[in-house]
């Protein structure tokens, strides 16, 4: 399997301090944060690790210390609908499941939730034979929260 494109969806939590009691606003914007590895037309063979780099959205206007993400492997070009109210893919919506990573965003805060994400990232099992030489699709879905407005 390769991958042909990348999308990174960006649902972001806000704070409305313009009321007594703040409002939440969930706004999913995409193509916010950038993979960077792998690169678009790679390929993957189960249980080979593969080089894992990404730029979170942190900067466009968001100044959380922390910043969560999941990484994902679609079958198909995702968007921001793809995603439930958790802002995950449903079961049954994904290939795989990499798991859940925390960008910390300034130096010297202390580790986060889940774990840095890592530099490689490895399919551990083969994926249905149908999806060999397929397109499919690395996500990385990316939560701020807590931004200054």
């Amino acid at each position: 399997m390769r991958f042909s494109k990348m999308l990174t969806i960006l649902p972001i939590v806000v704070a409305s301090y313009a009321f007594a009691s703040p409002l939440e606003k969930r706004v999913t914007v995409s193509d916010i944060g950038d993979i960077i590895s792998p690169t678009d037309g790679s390929s993957i063979t189960p249980g080979t690790p593969f080089s894992f780099q990404y730029a979170d959205g942190y900067g466009a206007g968001c100044y959380a210390g922390y910043t969560s993400i999941d990484v994902w492997l679609v079958d198909h070009e995702p968007t921001g609908s793809d995603l439930n109210s958790t802002y995950q893919f449903p079961d049954g919506n994904f290939l795989y499941h990499f798991g859940s990573y925390t960008i910390i965003n300034f130096i010297g805060l202390p580790p986060g939730v889940n774990p840095s994400p890592p530099s490689t990232l490895t399919l551990p099992d083969p994926l249905d034979a149908a999806y060999d030489n397929q397109e499919v699709w690395f996500a990385v879905t990316e939560e701020l929260s807590a931004c200054v407005v």
